[in-house]
């Protein structure tokens, strides 16, 4: 059975659609990524456009000193709602990450749901990874802030 992390973080004075168009830029991402991550391949960021059915591989320096190389595909965009990305090959048994946006009345909450399986199970999971996970996504939640709310 997956681990799953779920993180949400209110984002002031965006809409759902702003803050989904905002994280379905892929120049964005490596922006509100804590650690470095780059696309690997002929592909440029500040042309990339998340896309149902797209995949992409790219290289993330975890802990910034552990490459890691993941190819995922875009499994679904709906408007307003959410995105979702899986990992088709990487650091992990299985990796499922859902982008969900929601009206507030003081903006839009942006939740994280990801479900994964790590290589050595559970024990690997609660050692190493879920604490890893979320020091990552709070992180990523206050780049996501900071970006959003300062241009707003």
């Amino acid at each position: 059975m997956a681990a799953v992390m779920e993180k949400t973080v209110l984002i002031h004075g965006r809409s759902p659609q702003e803050v989904l168009d905002f994280c379905l830029d892929g120049a964005n991402f490596p922006l509100i990524f804590p650690e470095p991550i780059r696309p690997i391949g002929k592909v440029d960021p500040t042309r990339l456009q998340i896309a149902a059915g797209r995949e992409f591989d790219f290289l993330h320096w975890m802990l910034y000193c552990i490459p890691c190389r993941w190819r995922v595909r875009i499994a679904e965009v709906r408007p307003n709602e959410l995105f979702v990305d899986q990992m088709l090959r990487g650091p992990m048994k299985r990796f499922r990450h859902e982008h969900i946006v929601r009206p507030d009345p003081r903006g839009t909450l942006y939740t994280d749901r990801v479900s994964y399986e790590a290589y050595g199970g559970r024990l690997a999971e609660k050692l190493f990874v879920n604490g890893y996970m979320d020091r990552l996504f709070r992180a990523r939640h206050r780049n996501m802030r900071r970006l959003l709310e300062t241009a707003a």
